[in-house]
């Protein structure tokens, strides 16, 4: 059984940041390294770490404070030639194949759905359950046993659980 996902159709603002100012000349690629490099200082910019463990600087666009992460400024400016390269599906997410969330080299990067970058094989997320430990929280789920009961027992937060019984995660496992 395979589930269907719908195109969520939109445009990031760090994207149209990020390649209006690679049209524009300021910033230029470098993409055998994974750098962004500034035209005024001919350096790569400076990316600090956030909570979530990515590279991101902040960038000023049309009197607005943007986020701009690392990976997706290499992947944007290395594949788009025009706004309408631009991804318009806010479920593509940008990859590390190598799942080295600091390895921003344009080969590291792909463009895929949100629900295929959760796979344990890619990007940083790692499986912390088996299919069927999965298949037994969905059990005892349905069968009336509450959240926070199966987080305790599974060691995690109960929105882990809810995250799973409505299959926003593990969704490829079945009951």
């Amino acid at each position: 059984m395979t589930q269907e996902h719908n195109p969520c159709l939109g445009l990031r603002i760090a994207d149209r940041v990020i390649l209006s100012r690679i049209l524009a000349g300021t910033w230029r690629v470098d993409a055998e390294n994974g750098e962004i490099i500034s035209r005024n200082t001919g350096k790569p910019l400076k990316f600090s770490y956030q909570n979530n463990g990515y590279l991101s600087t902040p960038c000023r666009y049309k009197g607005f404070r943007v986020n701009i992460t690392k990976h997706r400024a290499v992947y944007i400016g290395g594949t788009c030639r025009t706004m309408d390269d631009l991804p318009v599906d806010l479920n593509l997410h940008i990859d590390h194949i190598n799942g080295n969330i600091e390895d921003c080299r344009l080969a590291n990067l792909r463009l895929i759905p949100f629900w295929d970058n959760n796979h344990p094989l890619s990007g940083r997320k790692k499986r912390i359950f088996t299919d069927e430990q999965t298949g037994e929280i969905r059990r005892r789920y349905a069968d009336g046993e509450p959240p926070r009961f199966l987080a305790a027992e599974f060691g995690v937060n109960k929105s882990t659980i809810h995250r799973i019984v409505s299959r926003r995660t593990y969704a490829e496992v079945g009951l």
